[in-house]
């Protein structure tokens, strides 16, 4: 057993989850992200089954990790299923950042700018070690359209602005994700190294990049960098459309309204 705290106060932990991993990080700290992470991207109650297991914990470990989450607010617990979903406290925590981001609060005039000039929806997205995160969106008017929920991850491999961010990274960084396990979203998914390597090139040397129903059965996106006073990539900028709206021969125009839209952006980023 180990003790941990003050000597006055010690609190036992579990035995797996004491100590400094490797990599200088604390294990339980980690271990408790691992469990919001996975319910975050489910997008759907779990188990605790099935948590544990993301996690890499025994059941009992979980559970009790998960108690304190649920205590705080953290994670809720459906009465019906015993299955667990995220809480409003990390609601809470997710709009303070956004609110408190300069990119969302210079991005969203500039989308909703676009949106209506576009008549599509307008998305912007970070890099998040392989994937892209959602900061913001103007959602189309028109009653068939693109929506998809504020704050989700997506692969970057299967995304228009996770390729134009993936391209933004070193080489050395690209090939390490490229490694690693691909996941294919849709049947239209690329995911074979090879062919992922050479769009990620043909993304590098053109600026912009496409999304055919890569992420989603008839969803289509363009996607484009948005790049600060430095010329460094900080976000992605794209338009989206369903398939039936979408002719590839729109492209180029697509592409210099988001590269205008984007200098816009950066334009006031730079402030």
């Amino acid at each position: 057993m180990t003790f941990v705290g003050s000597d006055e106060r010690p609190v036992l932990l579990p035995g797996a989850l004491v100590g400094d991993a490797a990599d200088g990080t604390v294990k339980s700290v980690a271990k408790v992200l691992d469990l919001l992470e996975h319910l975050g991207a489910a997008g759907q109650p779990v188990g605790i089954s099935d948590l544990a297991r993301a996690a890499g914990l025994h059941v009992s470990t979980a559970h009790r990790l998960l108690r304190t989450l649920v205590r705080r607010g953290y994670v809720e617990q459906r009465s019906d299923t015993r299955r667990y979903a995220l809480g409003p406290r990390v609601h809470a925590l997710g709009g303070a950042y956004l609110g408190g981001s300069d990119l969302v609060g210079a991005a969203y005039p500039v989308i909703e700018e676009l949106r209506d000039r576009l008549g599509e929806t307008i998305h912007v997205a970070v890099w998040d070690d392989g994937q892209v995160l959602e900061v913001c969106h103007a959602e189309t008017t028109q009653p068939v359209g693109v929506s998809l929920r504020l704050g989700r991850r997506d692969p970057a491999h299967a995304t228009a602005i996770g390729k134009v961010l993936m391209a933004a990274r070193g080489r050395a960084e690209v090939d390490r994700l490229l490694a690693g396990p691909l996941v294919a979203v849709t049947g239209h998914t690329v995911t074979a190294t090879a062919k992922l390597r050479c769009e990620i090139e043909r993304v590098r040397a053109q600026d912009y990049a496409v999304d055919d129903e890569e992420l989603a059965d008839g969803l289509c996106c363009v996607g484009v960098p948005v790049r600060d006073r430095h010329g460094r990539v900080v976000a992605g900028l794209s338009v989206a459309m369903p398939k039936a709206r979408f002719d590839a021969a729109r492209i180029p125009e697509w592409v210099a309204m988001l590269r205008a839209a984007a200098d816009g952006l950066a334009g006031r980023l730079a402030g």
